[in-house]
């Protein structure tokens, strides 16, 4: 029977299996790792067959490049190819048994250019979400889709693209590794494409271009997907909040449970189609268990958070209906304090409560976030409470910075 093939990036080792020409024996697969498989040219790559396949009479190697490696019995099953160009290749490991032929297949990317990459207030904790201004560089894509990030071993750290403009400039996040204080950019591979995944660099993610709220773990009623653009992309999150009772609150809620993070940031895009009677707006709400803390509250021309009462983050902010916000709450748990912005304009700070007036204990793991929409205690008209661009990432007090030093 055919084993399926399955092909794992992302780390240092590349791991591969495939379905067999034919059949052998138990449920053997053949498997086979590089030391890395991202570098710059010229490249020396160690393969190794990693199979428990026994009875192996033959085993042979395509780089990809055009160089073969073909070997009896036990030999070759460790190899090291170079490669003096740039390019993405295709590596085959074949093996020759008693009773079939089976082989799998990866891929290695070879790049043209590395940068040295400066990392001042390296971070304490591991993966953490960090923003690089990459500016263009000569020999990269226009489009970035080229750029790779690895570590002093080489392995390969995750990044996403937000934006950019093409042979100027963009805006990436990596998960950066803890105590790094220099990595490494790869580019220059006119055959690379751009592998950034937002879902390996955050907490959690959330732009609605996947049309669906799948990455949710609670979806309340009257929780959907527009289909409009909204804030450069083709959806937005929609909350229509069309029943005015609080008590019918979940209907009128996202939320993502088990993030088990302490000091977080929860940032988005945020907009109140209009303001109901009372209180008709949106939140951002954190989570300890059954304890609810209301971190962020787009009420009626405010901008305020909730702790037994409604108080504004300031007095000058005022939340217009109609309007995007792009909104960023900072809960610093080791201190028990919580911030806010709102278009990069600092609001205020203040202790953090529960929704009961108690304080938040220090340290304390938020296991969700919700994101509500409200209109009125007992009355008030239908609403709509739009999202996009939602993130949550770790937080640090001194973030780190990323800068090009010395190029090779």
């Amino acid at each position: 029977m055919d084993i399926c093939r399955i092909i794992l990036f992302g780390t240092a080792f590349l791991v591969l299996l495939i379905a067999p020409a034919g059949a052998v024996s138990g449920t053997a697969e053949v498997v086979f790792a590089a030391n890395v498989t991202c570098a710059a040219a010229p490249a020396g790559i160690a393969f190794t067959d990693t199979s428990d396949i026994p009875d192996v009479l033959a085993r042979n190697w395509s780089f990809g490049d055009g160089a073969w490696y073909n070997a009896s019995g036990g030999d070759g099953k460790m190899v090291v190819h170079t490669y003096p160009e740039p390019g993405t290749y295709t590596v085959t490991l074949s093996l020759t048994t008693p009773a079939s032929v089976v082989w799998t297949t990866g891929t290695v990317e070879i790049f043209a250019r590395q940068q040295a990459i400066s990392v001042s207030n390296p971070p304490g904790v591991d993966n953490l979400a960090v923003l690089f201004n990459a500016t263009y560089l000569d020999g990269m894509r226009p489009d970035f889709a080229d750029v790779r990030f690895v570590d002093g071993n080489g392995d390969l750290i995750p990044h996403w693209t937000e934006d950019l403009a093409e042979g100027s400039h963009a805006r990436l996040w990596l998960a950066l590794p803890a105590d790094a204080t220099g990595i490494t950019m790869l580019y220059g591979n006119p055959a690379a494409r751009d592998t950034g995944d937002p879902d390996t660099v955050f907490l959690f993610f959330e732009d609605y271009e996947r049309g669906d709220l799948a990455r949710w773990s609670f979806c309340g009623s009257n929780a959907a997907v527009q289909p409009e653009v909204v804030r450069g992309g083709a959806y937005a999150g929609d909350i229509n909040v069309s029943e005015p009772d609080l008590r019918r609150l979940a209907n009128n809620r996202l939320c993502l449970a088990n993030i088990s993070a302490g000091p977080i940031i929860v940032e988005g895009d945020f907009q109140v189609s209009k303001f109901g009677w009372w209180c008709g707006s949106g939140y951002i709400q954190a989570w300890s268990g059954t304890d609810r803390l209301y971190a962020l509250h787009l009420r009626n021309s405010s901008v305020q958070y909730y702790d037994g009462v409604h108080r504004n983050f300031s007095a000058d902010a005022r939340a217009e209906t109609g309007t995007w916000y792009h909104i960023k709450v900072v809960l610093d748990t080791p201190n028990a304090t919580q911030s806010a912005w709102m278009d990069g304009v600092y609001l205020g700070s203040a202790p953090m409560l529960f929704a009961d007036g108690s304080p938040v204990p220090p340290e304390t793991v938020f296991t969700d976030i919700a994101l509500i929409g409200s209109s009125a205690w007992e009355r008030g008209d239908p609403h709509h409470f739009y999202l996009d661009n939602i993130v949550v990432r770790n937080y640090v007090p001194a973030e780190p910075v990323l800068s090009y030093s010395e190029a090779w």
